[in-house]
């Protein structure tokens, strides 16, 4: 009995040996599918649906090392393929910017305190600081490190601590806070900062009114001023809103530029 029970122990640990191997093969044939399918896929630059048979390898079959190995390989040439389309998609969306922009800088000088600034800006001709002292006026710049700002000057008699203006046409009115530095030299002098993607809805605001009569409130904690855009002052916020616009999107592309000719660069380099 003992060698029946011998040969029986000995015949089901073969069994067990012949079905884990066949589960093996099983998973990497299913696994090598999902690999084969995903070359196919990038073949056809269906690259999303590429994406999603190599992570199902890693997910489904996370002992088939050889498979996970081709899956990681045709994943790095997804994003080298993908760099390579945007790279030449950004420069072409590039090129037709750059004129555009040192045309429309033409209409603007360069302001710097090296004093005080880290970065300079430009300012709209009509709208240079040395121009506008002991008013209430809006003046909006595109730095050199092409953000929008706009500030809110406010001079008066008394201190109002400015902390929001707003803008209102017809029936239309946006409100926006900013962060306020105030002074008195012969007078109260407040300026309120407004920064980047809200001054660009300040500008917007602007330019969709050009035709009306846009009347703009400093509200402070203790008291307001309330006056009115001239045809000029519009005209130069309009011109600082569309060099702000272009500003965004050149220095969006040339990032996306930067980041794909690094991936391109990382994938070639790896291949070497």
């Amino acid at each position: 009995m003992s060698k029946i029970r011998l040969h029986i122990s000995l015949f089901g640990a073969v069994l067990m040996l012949c079905c884990v191997s066949c589960t093996k093969q099983k998973q990497e044939r299913a696994a090598q599918q999902h690999v084969d399918y995903a070359a196919e896929l990038i073949e056809q630059r269906r690259y999303e649906a590429a994406l999603r048979q190599i992570d199902s390898v890693h997910t489904l079959y996370p002992k088939q090392v050889a498979q996970r190995r081709e899956a990681k390989v045709l994943k790095d040439t997804i994003v080298y393929l993908q760099s390579q389309q945007t790279l030449a998609y950004a420069d072409s969306l590039l090129q037709p910017l750059l004129p555009e922009a040192d045309k429309l800088l033409k209409q603007f000088r360069f302001e710097k305190n090296d004093s005080y600034e880290d970065h300079g800006h430009y300012v709209y001709r009509n709208l240079q600081t040395g121009w506008n002292t002991n008013r209430c006026f809006l003046q909006a710049y595109v730095s050199d490190d092409r953000k929008t700002l706009v500030k809110s000057y406010y001079y008066g008699a008394k201190q109002i601590r400015q902390s929001s203006i707003a803008l209102q046409a017809g029936d239309q009115e946006i409100e926006l806070r900013g962060q306020n530095h105030a002074f008195e030299v012969e007078g109260w002098h407040e300026i309120l900062t407004i920064d980047d993607e809200q001054a660009l809805e300040v500008l917007n605001f602007v330019s969709s009114h050009l035709a009306d009569r846009i009347r703009v409130t400093a509200i402070g904690e203790s008291g307001k001023s309330v006056y009115y855009l001239s045809d000029n002052e519009k005209q130069a916020l309009d011109h600082t809103y569309r060099l702000g616009l272009l500003m965004r999107d050149i220095d969006n592309l040339e990032q996306q530029i930067r980041l794909a000719s690094q991936r391109i660069e990382h994938f070639e380099s790896k291949r070497q």
